[in-house]
């Protein structure tokens, strides 16, 4: 698996299963612990980011967080994306995003 064809199957689908849902949240959890050693984001295509109502140049990760927080809401004020974006900010890697 990886996260980008996952991102691309729910775009097309809407659907995962709880396996994959499980994997991209590991991916997430991964992101987070270790975003102080991340270089650069790679930016998702305009149409993934339309279709999960991200900002147009939004990287994977924050796809990735989109679809936890529309396929697993958490009960927190803030969701992923929110929490995400924060330390994308806090790091400065939104000045740093690249295209694939």
């Amino acid at each position: 698996m990886e996260l980008t064809e996952l991102v691309e199957d729910y775009v097309a689908t809407e659907l995962l299963s709880s396996i994959e849902l499980d994997f991209l949240e590991g991916e997430l959890w991964e992101t987070t612990q270790h975003i102080s050693e991340i270089n650069t984001l790679t930016i998702a295509p305009k149409n993934i980011c339309k279709k999960l109502n991200l900002d147009e140049k939004s990287c994977w990760q924050l796809c990735c967080a989109a679809i936890l927080d529309y396929s697993r809401p958490i009960k927190r004020y803030e969701g992923r994306v929110d929490n995400l974006k924060k330390l994308i900010d806090q790091y400065n890697l939104g000045s740093k995003k690249k295209d694939p």
